[in-house]
């Protein structure tokens, strides 16, 4: 019979944790969603930014959650040309993810080869 009381309790023990930490993440949710609806920035939320933006110009950078900074734009990405969007597509993308213009065919660039010895 003690076997089974300890049990009980245990178990009530882990779902009232588990209940806590679920109500917790929900509230968070909830009130990040009515932020987002308001314009409000709200415990943390990014209220839809580009979580990686690529750095315009000759600027500082961009710092990024790692620590790193990004200076120039990502290799094997362009951007949109379109002044409202300015999205990173990828390199090979005929048309942006964002905005869904067409993007501007790559520029063909000569190269002469040398031979090396």
């Amino acid at each position: 019979m003690g076997e089974f009381i300890l049990f009980l309790v245990i178990f009530v023990g882990i779902m009232a944790v588990s209940a806590l930490v679920f109500g917790g993440w929900f509230l968070v949710m909830i009130a990040r969603g009515i932020g987002a609806f308001l314009g409000v920035r709200v415990l943390g939320g990014n209220n839809g930014n580009n979580r990686y933006p690529i750095a315009q110009g000759n600027g500082p950078g961009v710092r990024r959650p790692s620590g790193s900074v990004q200076t120039g734009p990502i290799v094997g990405q362009r951007t949109c040309a379109y002044e409202l969007c300015k999205a990173p597509n990828d390199a090979t993308a005929r048309f942006c993810r964002r905005c869904g213009r067409q993007l501007a065919a790559p520029a063909r660039v000569q190269v002469s080869r040398a031979a090396v010895w």
